[in-house]
């Protein structure tokens, strides 16, 4: 399958976030640029709309910013990191900068954010290298 440039398929993304400004705004630049996106609320929902039929995620992305409980959703995601690639995006006064070191995230990242960098970003990590043969 190719995408709208000709360039092979890319994975599917999962955006998470309580802030459904951003979350949707990010997820219709993704899906502007091609890229398989789908947008929760929650890390539960997203589990069990993706995992839960048997897909696994190229990419999640975990906005912590706006979340009630940013230990408890740190915690949540550095479980799931063993399985799939994590980006976290938080917000230095919500959390602290060494909380998230260390517990197998791909990549943190701190607001402010240029949506047009991290759109660009996330498709460079999930389109397919030219090498790969799948």
């Amino acid at each position: 399958m190719l995408d709208k440039d000709g360039v092979g398929a890319v994975g599917q993304v999962l955006l998470i976030g309580k802030d459904w400004k951003t979350r949707a705004l990010l997820r219709a630049q993704l899906l502007e640029e091609g890229v398989d996106v789908e947008a929760y609320e929650s890390l539960a929902e997203a589990l069990e709309a993706s995992i839960g039929i048997g897909e696994v995620p190229a990419l999640l992305i975990g906005d912590l910013s706006e979340s009630a409980d940013p230990a408890v959703a740190t915690a949540q995601l550095a479980h799931w990191s063993k399985r799939i690639p994590i980006w976290i995006i938080a917000s230095r006064s919500v959390v602290d900068e060494k909380s998230l070191q260390g517990r197998g995230f791909e990549a943190v990242l701190f607001r402010p954010i240029d949506v047009g960098e991290l759109v660009e970003r996330i498709k460079q990590r999930v389109r397919p290298s030219p090498s790969d043969p799948h």
